[in-house]
């Protein structure tokens, strides 16, 4: 299925016909750009299909995968020159249709989403009516309600967020008026608290930040004084705090896409000026950057998703022909066309779904026109289904062990659990029942309930993501709801999301 068709009947009836005047019937094929009421598709592979489409057409918002596997669309901008958007949409892809949620407290758009290890969302800045924000927000899921949390000491918009190995969230750059920001902050959770960190070197918006295997954050390119694109790059070291410059881009570009591969390479593609095709690696290793194949198509304002067949997909974005799909084999440096965008989108969202398949909401045309239409990708893959580790963490100089088993199944008889002990803070758990588990690339989250060893009923979120090859990349959260935390890299073991 390409284009959604739909069976409208219209009653027609001269001005002069009496009201016996039999009605003519007259079936008209609508190819609309999405159908609110539409279930899932069975999506062909290579090929994109629709799925129910956004109850408003928005573009500039935020999708967010929660860990029960419905994705939270929040916020946007209605239109060119619009109004920006309180409201927010849940996707429940058994169903493929989106139900109202909570509204945010303030409406904004180009703002940022980042799923914190406890399950809620974190939105902070953004801006509407010309006004940039540093308010931020919290969604929690199990209650569909946003609340207040501590304000950002900076307002921005065009900015990034990117979730540190120890929970905490590094909010970078972006612009306040007409000031590109050289300012960074971190978001504490357990506080509800903003505090300065170091300062790039360089103020820039409209860059790519990526979390690299060793829990550096790579800043590449963007927008800076001047309106001009960088080449430039920076690293961050959360231990320290601190910004070190690191090579720069071959091309400079903003509004380019960049993702972390799984050989720990990062990858950005396309961006500005004028809707590059050139791409880029950066060997964290080197500290240099190398070119890669080049796109078919020149793109900027696009999305890139990591598939479970380490392929990367691009889809959309500003070009002379918006609606174009690639694919990025690593293996091979060479990028080859996919299946089409069934309307073509930029400034709009893609999500990668426990199935495998990514789901992209909303956007806007090259005229500003916002679209409410969602569309499902399938990349012909079979999805992860199971998550398995074992190993230590540090907490501060203690040593704390995990081990955990989850499936995605309708068995009841799964042998799925989590264990985990700290001794240093007497908090010991075993047998752990999981009750959920989503999966998203290499990322996973489960939910459940148990019992310390001293008798306390409590509830558990646990989230981990597997970096690929054994080792000290692989990172775990675990959070409990009497207010216990801790996460980081491990020290020993493995995680596999398989």
């Amino acid at each position: 299925m390409k284009k959604p068709v739909q069976l409208i009947t219209v009653i027609t009836q001269s001005p002069t016909a009496s009201l016996l005047t039999r009605p003519v019937m007259l079936l008209l094929l609508s190819f609309a750009t999405g159908l609110a009421s539409m279930r899932p598709c069975a999506a062909t592979p290579g090929e994109w299909e629709y799925t129910g489409s956004l109850k408003t057409a928005r573009f500039h918002h935020t999708a967010t995968l929660l860990p029960d596997g419905r994705v939270l669309v929040a916020g946007g901008r209605a239109g060119r020159g619009g109004e920006a958007l309180a409201s927010a949409e849940l996707y429940d892809p058994a169903t493929g249709t989106w139900s109202d949620a909570a509204s945010l407290k303030t409406a904004r758009d180009s703002h940022t989403a980042t799923l914190l290890p406890n399950g809620k969302v974190l939105v902070a800045g953004g801006r509407a009516g010309g006004v940039d924000f540093a308010s931020a927000e919290l969604y929690d899921p199990l209650t569909d309600a946003w609340s207040p949390t501590g304000s950002l000491n900076t307002p921005r918009v065009f900015h990034t967020a990117t979730l540190l190995p120890n929970g905490m969230v590094l909010v970078v750059g972006g612009i306040e008026g007409a000031t590109y920001l050289a300012s960074a902050e971190l978001y504490n959770p357990a506080t509800g608290k903003w505090s300065n960190t170091g300062s790039l070197r360089t103020g820039r918006d409209f860059q790519t930040a990526n979390l690299l295997t060793n829990g550096k954050v790579l800043v590449a390119g963007g927008d800076g004084s001047g309106d001009v694109a960088l080449a430039t790059a920076e690293l961050y070291d959360p231990d320290k705090g601190t910004w070190s410059p690191t090579g720069s881009l071959n091309t400079a570009r903003d509004d380019d896409t960049g993702t972390l591969l799984p050989d720990g390479n990062v990858l950005v593609a396309g961006g500005n000026p004028t809707d590059l095709t050139s791409a880029e690696l950066y060997d964290p290793s080197t500290g240099t950057w190398s070119l890669t194949g080049n796109l078919n198509n020149g793109r900027a304002d696009d999305v890139e998703t990591l598939l479970p067949n380490g392929l990367v997909l691009v889809a959309g974005g500003t070009a002379l022909d918006p609606d174009t799909c690639e694919l990025y084999d690593a293996v091979n440096g060479t990028w080859s066309l996919t299946g089409s965008l069934n309307a073509p989108r930029k400034d709009h969202t893609a999500t990668l779904l426990p199935s495998g398949m990514v789901l992209v909401t909303g956007g806007g045309s090259t005229h500003g026109i916002p679209i409410a239409s969602a569309e499902l990708y399938d990349p012909g893959t079979v999805a992860a289904t199971k998550v398995d580790g074992h190993g230590t963490i540090d907490n501060q100089g203690n040593q704390v062990t995990f081990h955990l088993h989850a499936t995605q199944s309708d068995e009841t008889n799964r042998a799925d659990f989590f264990s985990f002990c700290d001794p240093a803070a007497s908090v010991c758990l075993t047998n752990g029942e999981i009750r959920s588990l989503s999966i998203n690339g290499n990322t996973a989250a489960c939910s459940g309930t148990a019992r310390l060893d001293d008798g306390t009923k409590v509830s558990f979120i646990v989230n981990v993501t597997d970096n690929g090859s054994p080792g000290t990349s692989d990172t775990i959260f675990i959070t409990l709801n009497d207010g216990y935390s801790v996460g980081g890299a491990l020290t020993s073991g493995d995680i596999q999301i398989h």
